[in-house]
């Protein structure tokens, strides 16, 4: 069904969402469209493979309503599909390792959450269960949702909404909260299993009943408690697990589905919806889940860079020794993988990583013979991490309970900074929640069969997971060291798991290096100063409620003349003999009301504004509005005249776009900049890694530029020799200099400046190298314009802001010999453009005025003419 659903669910993006809540909405809105920063200031966005997952359950239950099986085959599947008799709905979500499943599954969390709250018809819940299949995975999502820890650092609730999100979490065991307004149970399978109390001999027990828990919570069954809240959302993490018999107490099994059908029948409502994430969504038999609704393969998150690039280092002439001891009969790929492993290390070690090496061994005694033999090398000695699984049975590929708590741990710390291993050794493949970032050798030793049950991403899964951000610049590896007796098997596996395509290259051409991009400590004297001002803009719906029509500039539009009937003709054909057996015009429907034509007006200026829950102040709004201002009198809005010409869409952009620049002056407000007490310095910058283009330069306190083309190499070069230059640095995210501004159609967005310059005389730039323009550029312009004005202010330093277009500086660059000749050289070619531009004997309007004053605004202070061209700009504003 995936790709069916996938071109609805794109074409109803395209088409702004139509049809959801105005809370989906706004959730939707500020998710993906506007732009976020973590804490620390990097810049933060979903994956569009987590946008994709999000918008597709929201539009299947929302929008389309195909909530049970039965709908969505009867609308969706292309072929014959089973449907169950389930009595509550169920989507798949088939997601890679590593692309991000935890925080799709804390999106729709707060969906259900905030569609509760505020729709009322919403049959969603605040109320959810979060279950894992086994302790470790339990770890790895406690980490993120343990005291809401992922709701506080992510951007999932949109700052107007945060006083209204009241959810709180328990843990395994915890009691269930009662009267918050949500709760979020985390807990593993087992846990939700009711325990049937065991027979006493005791005779006090018999004469007294039994003793009280020490943990009160355990008085009720977590089932019990959960259900005593209503209707539940529930998640399962790896939930090819769905099937897996667990023991009970009593001997009897169970599995996660009989427990989730007793929450169901014990609950108030019921389960509400059922949100199943796996890599492998497959049942017992090997066959994919028929109610998979999203799909993103691993192929797919591989070309993407959402995780590490497997290569396949293989090894010629490679022979097994033969020996009873695995460390000497496998001595090669051993020696291959430490190799491997010491070449990450020394590329990796200067930006503060810690690369791990992973073996995968064929029995527990091997394991132990391995981790002996890795001991012995003076590198990794008391580094060396061994996790024993049991070999058989229904446990079969767990980690024993005598390691559970150190693997535990392990799984918790093993990607810190200060973890004391670099290489872990185990038997057959650790199953879900092992999987860390730090992997970047796997030496799988145990022959990979079909009867061994292992496949070739659960192989990879160890490894995906990035150490750095997808954006970050640098591109990671994952090497799995094999030899020839493997290729045929990887083939075949890997063409049949997602035809997913996998480097190979000789062990000894894989090239692990990265350019580490650090502070230079005998170059500090090209380090650069760079005010930090308090944010200018923010949006705010507090003062919209005293916007008046009057307050919104008035249109002269003509009325069209009476209305003519638009029609449609019709020709009817038959099916079989394709012969037409009618034709008719139809008379298309129109508007004939104005309450729905000023509905559409309002919701599409809250959604073009972001203002959201404001629909009681933006109605009135362009009621008055269009009734008074726009055509020059006073209208009556049943008039057919006047809801004809609101139907064409030239009159909606022009109503719209005024409306729109109105709110927005209204709701976006703007503070004086203030200057914080720490300066940001480039010697603070963390060490870090980069794969593109770099370029070397002396007056830089960085190692290396760590630049995104060409035309920035190039332009390194340029102020590496510029007379007047006496230091500079090219900008990567890591450095966290961004400045907020209203981008195209009013969001907020953050821009990163690509330079900073230090001149010989003490004053600063920031400078923006632009190949081809986007409709953001005079926003951008505009914002750091104002910024270099705010931060000379600040510091009393004099900055400024220079926008060099790629064309320009191509032409002339091998004549350019300072940054005062560049300076005078794109503010001639600004002024060129605006002379050439000038209309004969017309008055600009406001809009081009404001793009003009971006484009020879005081960018380039301190260069002659430029007030002067001001002043003229302004006096053809009339003072405005």
């Amino acid at each position: 069904m995936v790709d069916q659903i996938r071109e609805e669910v794109s074409s109803w993006r395209q088409g702004g969402y139509a049809g959801a809540s105005d809370t989906s909405k706004r959730l939707l809105e500020h998710w993906f469209h506007d732009e976020h920063q973590t804490a620390d200031g990097a810049p933060f966005r979903y994956y569009f493979a987590q946008r994709e997952a999000v918008e597709t359950a929201i539009y299947l239950y929302e929008v389309a309503k195909s909530r049970m099986m039965s709908e969505l085959v009867t609308r969706f599947a292309v072929g014959p599909l089973p449907v169950e008799g389930r009595s509550y709905p169920r989507y798949v979500f088939k997601a890679a390792t590593g692309s991000g499943k935890t925080k799709v599954m804390s999106l729709l969390i707060a969906w259900a959450y905030f569609h509760k709250i505020y729709e009322p018809e919403s049959e969603l819940t605040t109320t959810s269960l979060v279950v894992a299949p086994n302790l470790i995975v339990y770890e790895r999502l406690r980490a993120d949702f343990e005291a809401g820890k992922i709701f506080r650092e992510d951007p999932v609730i949109p700052p107007e909404w945060r006083h209204e999100f009241d959810l709180l979490v328990s843990l395994r065991n915890d009691p269930v909260s009662m009267h918050s307004t949500g709760a979020l149970v985390l807990t593993n399978v087992q846990a939700l299993y009711e325990r049937t109390p065991p027979a006493t001999t005791n005779p006090v027990d018999l004469l007294l009943g039994p003793r009280p828990p020490k943990n009160r919570s355990q008085e009720r069954p977590a089932l019990v408690q959960l259900a005593s809240r209503g209707r539940v959302l529930v998640v399962n993490d790896e939930a090819h697990h769905l099937h897996d018999q667990i023991k009970r107490d009593t001997g009897e099994e169970l599995t996660i589905w009989q427990s989730l059908g007793r929450l169901h029948e014990l609950a108030d409502e019921g389960i509400a919806v059922q949100l199943d994430f796996s890599a492998t969504p497959r049942n017992q038999n090997g066959r994919l889940f028929d109610d998979i609704v999203a799909d993103y393969p691993l192929a797919q998150a591989i070309e993407d860079g959402i995780v590490k690039r497997p290569i396949i280092g293989e090894l010629s002439g490679e022979r097994e020794a033969v020996s009873d001891d695995a460390a000497i009969r496998y001595q090669q790929r051993i020696g291959a993988g430490v190799a491997k492993w010491r070449e990450f290390r020394r590329a990796l070690e200067p930006a503060g990583k810690k690369p791990l090496l992973f073996i995968m061994a064929e029995s527990t005694v091997a394991a132990d013979q391995i981790a002996r033999y890795l001991e012995t090398i003076s590198d990794l000695t008391g580094r060396v991490l061994t996790i024993h699984v049991n070999m058989g049975g229904k446990e079969k590929g767990q980690v024993s309970k005598a390691d559970l708590e150190q693997a535990r741990r392990w799984a918790r710390e093993v990607d810190s900074d200060d973890s004391p291993y670099s290489a872990i050794v185990s038997v057959l493949m650790l199953r879900e929640g092992w999987d860390v970032r730090n992997v970047n050798v796997i030496v799988p030793l145990r022959p990979l069969t079909a009867k061994a049950e292992i496949l070739p991403e659960q192989t990879l899964g160890r490894g995906l997971r990035r150490m750095t951000p997808p954006w970050s610049g640098f591109e990671e590896q994952v090497v799995i060291i094999e030899h020839e007796a493997f290729r045929r098997l990887w083939d075949e596996a890997l063409h049949k798991e997602d035809d997913l395509s996998v480097e190979r290259r000789a062990a000894e051409d894989v090239d692990v290096r990265a350019a580490v991009i650090a502070v230079e400590p005998s170059k500090l004297e090209f380090d650069i100063e760079i005010p930090q001002l308090t944010r200018v803009l923010a949006r705010s719906s507090s003062e919209l409620s005293s916007l008046r029509p009057s307050d919104v500039p008035e249109r002269r539009i003509p009325l069209k003349g009476s209305p003519e009937a638009e029609t449609v003709k019709y020709t009817g054909r038959d099916l079989l003999t394709g012969k037409v057996v009618e034709r008719a015009e139809y008379p298309l429907p129109v508007a004939d009301h104005p309450q729905p034509v000023l509905a559409w007006f309002a919701n599409e200026l809250a959604r073009e504004t972001r203002v959201v829950g404001q629909f009681a102040v933006l109605l009135p709004l362009v009621k008055g509005y269009i009734e008074e201002r726009i055509f020059g009198r006073q209208v009556n809005l049943a008039d057919p005249q006047v809801l004809a010409t609101l139907r064409e869409p030239a009159v909606q952009e022009i109503i719209l776009t005024a409306l729109r620049q109105a709110v927005d002056e209204r709701t976006l407000t703007s503070s004086a900049a203030v200057g914080e007490p720490k300066p940001l310095l480039l010697s603070r910058t963390r060490p870090f890694l980069w794969s593109r283009e770099i370029a070397v330069a002396d007056k830089s306190i960085f190692s290396a530029q760590p630049c995104d083309s060409g035309f920035e190499v190039q332009f390194c070069g340029f102020l590496d020799r510029s007379q007047d230059v006496a230091a500079f640095a090219k900008l990567a995210r890591e450095v966290r200099f961004s400045l907020e501004y209203r981008a195209e159609g009013g969001r907020l967005a953050y821009y990163y400046p690509d330079f900073v310059v230090r001149l010989t005389s003490g004053a600063c730039l920031v400078v923006e190298t632009k190949g081809l323009a986007d409709l953001d550029v005079p926003h951008k312009d505009e914002r750091a314009v104002r910024w270099a004005s705010d931060a000379t202010a600040a510091s009393g330093v004099q900055w400024s802001y220079l926008r060099v277009d790629e064309s320009l500086f191509a032409r002339y660059a091998r004549d350019l010999r300072s940054m005062e000749q560049l300076a005078d050289l794109v503010y001639e070619h600004r002024r060129a453009e605006y002379l050439r531009s000038r209309p004969a004997g017309r008055k600009r309007s406001r809009e081009e005025l404001l793009s003009l004053m971006s484009q020879v605004s005081d960018k380039t202070r301190g260069v002659t003419g430029v007030d002067e061209e001001i002043r003229r700009l302004r006096d053809e504003t009339h003072g405005w």
